[in-house]
């Protein structure tokens, strides 16, 4: 797990959905989802000891809020990258956003990241669905990685959304264009595609692609996943059987290397 997403597992186990993005239409509905993202925060905060899931990566901007700032008015999403740089600005009536300053730690945490090839520029947030997809199937390692991200956190059982499509395998496809980024050079991707089946409640998985982001470098996602409740529950035989899938997945990242040349 990264150190931006470390509150995804305890949110997981008090089975609320991490930091999750929303389409706001209406301005009741915009305080809705606020109240409820602080909530969620302050949960991850509780039992993780660390507020840093998701939302510290990523937030919408309200579609008002976008249309004030002279972007989204065609009604497209917006999102805004915490960290670096860009202000989501103020909803009349509503409550400014609750964005923090970055801690030192946090400013650490995220430099970590950077060295692992982890790191989106702005524009990619305000990206329209069509427009991600175009640079991700350009090979772009910043398109594909955030393309992921929307398809776990933003679309993936969000029927409501105005970009869902029925019966799209989003899991499938955020997973395979992790491993497209990874081979371009993203290694945090091994951790964040262990946080999926995390989230879905596959802790083998989730380990298995551990021990993938371990080998890589990515040491503080490795070493945070080890301490967690589902990682201490699997027996012995079951993290045998986890070295096993990490070998095998190691061995077809390797080769798609070789292939990209």
């Amino acid at each position: 797990m990264s150190p931006k997403h470390l509150g995804l597992a305890a949110l997981v186990a008090t089975g609320l959905t991490l930091a999750s993005w929303y389409w706001l239409d209406e301005r009741e509905a915009a305080r809705a989802e606020e109240a409820q993202a602080r909530a969620k925060a302050e949960a991850a905060q509780r039992n993780a000891g660390l507020n840093t899931g998701l939302a510290d990566l990523f937030r919408p901007v309200p579609a008002s809020s976008a249309q004030a700032q002279g972007t989204g008015g065609n009604g497209q999403q917006v999102w805004l990258a915490a960290g670096q740089g860009g202000s989501p600005g103020t909803v009349p009536g509503m409550p400014p956003p609750d964005i923090q300053p970055e801690t030192p730690q946090q400013r650490a945490e995220a430099e970590a990241l950077r060295k692992l090839g982890y790191h989106i520029d702005q524009r990619y947030y305000q990206m329209s669905l069509g427009d991600l997809r175009q640079a991700a199937n350009n090979g772009d390692r910043q398109a594909l990685t955030h393309l992921a991200e929307r398809y776990l956190f933003a679309l993936d059982g969000k029927p409501q959304d105005p970009e869902h499509e029925p019966g799209y395998p989003y899991r499938e496809a955020a997973r395979e264009a992790l491993r497209q980024a990874y081979v371009r050079g993203n290694l945090h991707a091994a951790a964040i595609i262990s946080e999926s089946y995390l989230l879905e409640k596959r802790p083998l998985d989730a380990a298995a692609w551990n021990l993938v982001a371990r080998r890589a470098g990515d040491t503080l996602s490795a070493d945070w996943f080890v301490g967690t409740k589902d990682y201490q529950q699997l027996n012995e035989s079951q993290r045998s059987e986890a070295n096993r899938m990490a070998e095998s997945l190691w061995a077809d990242l390797e080769a798609r290397r070789q292939a990209k040349g």
